[in-house]
């Protein structure tokens, strides 16, 4: 009960972490959570160790080392982690596993964390109770979402090959249940898993003693990274300041120096979830959770330990289209959303509106701040100009010539430019979440994003379009060319 030690320690002033947060220069509770973080890692060491030789003792482990971190986190406020999940239990023996089970769980967990909002935020970056449990409120609604998938297969109905993947025969017991939501290695910064995933982990589905090498080679990997992006983010956000950005010096440089200031910054600022989540998935691959079978390689079949991945970063860090950020940026969430809200919205009939939807979600889930919403509505905005531009200009032979001469070298210097400032241009709200803030921000950028995005449907459109017909040859297709 590290967790718990160290809390003891900080009721009776002897705790260093005080100290040491003055020494690096940041805030206690982000040094504890970093603290609790790290320490997911020798959790997994322990339990392959002594743990997971005694069965009934499994779920037990997990679900008291995620309650020691929490305690130590949060103090007597990690019972709001325990509230929903006993909820999801209780309602799933009342109402059984369908639509209605599903639905409740889905209101209730949300209004849930949404309450939590109110009562705990404010302007600045909180580490409170409802971190873990914006992490809970996904993993909970994916949950009641397998168990009514679950009941389809049985009557026979159809389902996606992602959903049968996660579909459950059954609902998960109590223990089983603290032991999923309590699980240490993620449990307060995620990435989310679903419950098949940790059902197949508990009952020795995964090699993990045939494949013990492996899994301990992938784990120092991860976690070797994941204190390099660390040290990169503070060694970035030293020098990129999104405090500076406020200040009046800021207006005192060039236009182009403030927008690409505000893309680096932007750049830095990410690392600090990469960061995390590096070492949670570290922490993860170390207990086995993230065992994904096996692929051939030249050196033959290896295991795979990609299964709670949650930042694939080389596209994230060649991206060159927002796209890119969007497939490699908080990859389960993202995987989330488009099973468990965008697909669902299916019966909307209109996939602007179901993928504005699930946005709108997105910005819910993260809190009530405007900031949250001007990024996710940057975010629809870019990637609906992105896909159109990409669209039209792809079926002209000038696009083909450039990917396949010397030119695609400056073209990529010019779209990776483009990702990096624009991503700066849509993370500012997010970061500093108030609405004067943000927009003095953009103020300094002379609101460059919405004269360059919102206009596209109604007017660089229609010229991009007179452009191409007059100016740029399209391709041929395959029918033309044969004949």
């Amino acid at each position: 009960m590290i967790g718990f030690v160290l809390l003891l320690l900080g009721w009776l002033d002897l705790s260093p972490v005080p100290f040491l947060a003055h020494i690096i220069g940041t805030t206690e509770p982000a040094l504890k959570l970093l603290i609790s973080i790290l320490l997911g890692y020798p959790l997994g060491v322990i339990y392959n160790a002594k743990i997971k030789e005694h069965k009934p003792l499994r779920h037990i482990y997990f679900a008291l080392m995620g309650v020691d971190l929490a305690i130590y986190n949060f103090g007597w406020s990690f019972i709001h982690n325990a509230i929903p999940a006993l909820v999801i239990y209780l309602t799933t023996l009342l109402f059984g596993p369908g639509k209605w089970n599903a639905i409740i769980t889905f209101v209730f967990n949300m209004t849930y964390l949404l309450i939590g909002y109110v009562m705990t935020e404010s302007e600045d970056y909180d580490i409170t109770w409802t971190m873990p449990h914006c992490v809970l409120t996904l993993k909970l609604i994916a949950l009641s979402f397998d168990i009514w998938d679950g009941q389809k297969l049985k009557q026979g109905k159809e389902l996606s090959s992602n959903n049968k993947i996660t579909a459950l025969e059954r609902a998960p017991t109590l223990l089983e249940l603290f032991g999923f939501v309590y699980f240490p290695a993620c449990f307060l910064v995620g990435p989310i898993f679903s419950f098949k995933r940790y059902l197949d982990f508990v009952s020795d589905k995964y090699p993990l003693d045939r494949e013990s090498k492996s899994l301990k080679k992938h784990a120092v990997q991860r976690l070797v990274q994941g204190l390099a992006y660390l040290i990169a983010f503070q060694v970035g956000v030293s020098i990129f300041n999104i405090k500076y950005m406020m200040s009046d010096d800021f207006w005192e440089t060039s236009i182009f120096y403030r927008h690409f200031y505000c893309g680096l910054w932007a750049h830095f600022a990410l690392y600090k979830y990469i960061s995390c989540w590096l070492l949670t998935e570290a922490s993860c691959i170390r207990f086995g959770l993230s065992y994904n079978g096996n692929e051939v390689t030249k050196d033959g079949m290896v295991a795979k330990w990609d299964g709670c991945n949650n930042i694939k970063l080389m596209l994230f860090e060649g991206a060159t289209k927002f796209q890119h950020y969007i497939d490699s940026f908080n990859c389960n969430t993202n995987f989330f959303a488009a099973e468990y809200i965008y697909k669902r919205l299916k019966f909307l009939n209109n996939r602007h509106l179901s993928q504005f939807c699930t946005l709108l979600f997105l910005a819910l889930w993260h809190g009530l701040r405007s900031g949250y919403y001007m990024t996710f509505f940057n975010e629809f905005i870019i990637i609906f100009m992105e896909k159109e531009v990409e669209s039209i200009i792809s079926k002209t032979t000038f696009y083909e010539k450039i990917w396949n001469s010397h030119l695609k070298y400056v073209m990529y210097v010019f779209l990776k430019t483009y990702t990096i400032v624009f991503m700066g241009w849509s993370l500012a709200p997010f970061d500093l979440k108030i609405f004067w803030k943000w927009w003095q921000v953009y103020y300094s950028l002379f609101f460059s994003g919405f004269f360059i995005f919102l206009p596209w449907p109604f007017l660089y459109k229609r010229l991009l379009k007179m452009a191409v017909k007059t100016y740029l040859k399209p391709k041929l297709d395959e029918k033309s060319k044969s004949s």
